[in-house]
């Protein structure tokens, strides 16, 4: 009894410090601010150089030249999806990609590459054609799924919006 009261004890005090972890400024003294105070603030410059590159559209074509479906997989959908595939729950769901049958047929990936859905963003606006075929190739042929590759460019040019949509609106959220 007296040493779960002790532990309790403990883990009272522990809770009323601030969290030093969740900031990356150390002069944080872990006071909140208003929403309107927030959304105030710039954000950080790599965050802000970051956007500034996704935002360039044709400029972030230029500097992201992999055309390796394995080398693109790893770099932008591994994250979310895992590295074997296996998708994740946590802060959210990442579906898995590994013996996926919705991957038979190129068409289906291809889509949510170009043009997102829900929570998985849009690609398109900073992969080339060739690009995305090489995911799709990749998805289709790797991470335990045995389908024949059936991506094409002319596919993927046909999948592109006529007009690119806007990341930064409610509905990309």
């Amino acid at each position: 009894m007296r040493q779960k009261f002790i532990t309790t004890l403990v883990l009272c005090a522990l809770s009323t410090q601030p969290v030093w972890a969740q900031t990356s400024d150390p002069s944080d003294t872990g006071q909140t601010t208003s929403s309107a105070e927030q959304s105030q603030t710039e954000a950080r410059p790599q965050e802000r150089d970051l956007t500034e590159m996704a935002d360039g559209g044709e400029e972030w074509v230029q500097e992201y030249t992999s055309s390796d479906g394995e080398e693109l997989y790893q770099s932008l959908c591994s994250g979310c999806h895992m590295t074997d595939g296996a998708g994740a729950v946590g802060a959210g769901a990442y579906p898995a990609l590994r013996d996926n049958p919705n991957l038979e047929y190129a068409g289906y990936a291809t889509y949510i590459i170009v043009n997102g859905q829900k929570a998985m963003p849009s690609l398109g606006h900073f992969l080339d054609d060739e690009q995305v075929v090489a995911i799709t190739d990749y998805l289709q042929t790797n991470l335990d799924n045995d389908y024949d590759p059936d991506g094409t460019v002319e596919a993927v040019a046909g999948i592109r919006p006529a007009e690119p949509v806007n990341q930064n609106t409610e509905e990309h959220e």
